[in-house]
């Protein structure tokens, strides 16, 4: 995957939530990378995206996962207490 342009963008979610996100777009004008999710500062998981056809859908698509990964950790157990 030959890189012609990196960006970073930080995404405000529901419930005290953020994610940190590095972007990457490739020679073939497609975005990709990794988001660093965080609960009130502290950071909680990282997710990789694949290659999505545009910015808007790339960050959608963090948008996405990231929800799904809030509601998961915070339906378990441990979250409860």
């Amino acid at each position: 995957m030959s890189v012609t342009q990196q960006l970073q963008l930080l995404v405000k979610l529901p419930d005290g939530w953020s994610s940190r996100i590095d972007i990457q777009r490739t020679a073939d004008g497609r975005y990709a990378g990794v988001a660093e999710l965080s609960l009130r500062g502290l950071k909680r998981g990282v997710l990789v995206f694949m290659q999505q056809p545009t910015l808007e859908a790339a960050v959608e698509r963090v948008r996405l996962r990231a929800s799904q990964f809030a509601r998961a950790r915070l339906s378990l157990p441990s979250a409860r207490s």
